[in-house]
């Protein structure tokens, strides 16, 4: 006879309850094929993490993650989790998420007291994490992801000394850059970080002075004039602005303001461009940096 899901369900929170996680983190798996609920993924994420599948127990809470990083303590079990996987810099960027300085400060102690764990167990490995960073942009762009993604494991005040390099390296791509002031911005780093812009130039921000790049006036101005000019009249190109936008926005950030003068006018020249039209709008100024964001995104492959 063929179990329900309510007994399947039952089967997992009683092997959970002897203490039986293995098993029940498998029941709770089967379960969640056909029921996603946020319930059953605590239930699921819970029974992995008892289990000491930290990995597997963060990928499945990502699936809920807005809805983690709204209710107390599943906003803690995730911190653990990012703790557990030893991701000290993405453990870091949730932390700031707290609204409560005392509660944020708190949870930055236990950061740093797994850092210090990790830096002392696992030394070399951490070396060499941190020296393939800083190299980063020697590899090929696959490869440069790859490292990236690892460098998260670093100490974070390991990963920042990186970040900096890399952000005047002149061999950088300018998304690994503008990737690397977003990763800056969620630490909260509080003094002025110096980078190289699209135009081959050096410049200074102080980051926590400033909106995130989707939170800025120009970023929310170029998508109302796209939901005026595109809208839903054509969903195809209008999600393909979208994602093209939202890239865009990256690679200008943080000097948003100095290029998009005229938002309208820079949606009315992306819009114009997709259709294979012409458009004359732009000021000169702005029609050159436009140029300058249109040639990094050839160079990635996106145009």
């Amino acid at each position: 006879m063929v179990e329900s899901i309510e007994e399947q369900k039952e089967r997992a929170e009683a092997e959970f309850d002897q203490g039986n996680y293995r098993q029940a983190a498998e029941l709770f798996a089967v379960v969640y094929q056909e029921e996603q609920s946020l319930a059953l993924n605590r239930q699921l994420v819970l029974a992995l993490q008892a289990d000491e599948q930290y990995q597997l127990a963060r990928e499945y809470a990502s699936d809920f993650l807005s809805d983690y990083a709204q209710h107390e303590n599943l906003f803690l079990l995730y911190f653990n989790l990012l703790l557990q996987t030893q991701n000290f810099v993405f453990a870091q960027q949730w932390a700031m998420q707290r609204q409560g300085e005392r509660d944020r400060e708190e949870l930055l102690e236990d950061i740093r007291a797994k850092e210090k764990q990790a830096e002392d167990q696992q030394s070399q490995t951490l070396k060499t994490i941190a020296q393939q960073f800083y190299h980063l942009s020697d590899e090929n762009l696959s490869a440069q992801q790859e490292r990236y993604q690892q460098a998260f494991h670093l100490p974070v005040a390991t990963f920042i000394t990186g970040a900096k390099f890399l952000l005047v390296d002149p061999f950088s791509t300018p998304l690994m850059r503008a990737t690397l002031l977003a990763d800056l911005q969620q630490l909260a780093v509080k003094e002025a970080v110096q980078y190289q812009w699209l135009d081959g130039q050096r410049y200074q921000v102080n980051l926590t002075e400033l909106a995130t790049a989707f939170a800025d006036d120009r970023f929310v101005a170029m998508m109302a004039a796209l939901d005026e000019q595109v809208g839903q009249e054509d969903p195809v190109a209008y999600q393909a602005l979208f994602d093209q936008i939202r890239l865009e926005t990256m690679l200008i950030f943080p000097r948003l303001a100095e290029s998009v003068v005229d938002p309208v006018a820079w949606i009315e020249a992306d819009v114009a461009a997709f259709y294979q039209e012409d458009a004359v709008t732009e000021s000169a100024e702005q029609q050159a940096i436009h140029g300058q964001v249109h040639q990094a995104l050839l160079q990635l492959g996106v145009e």
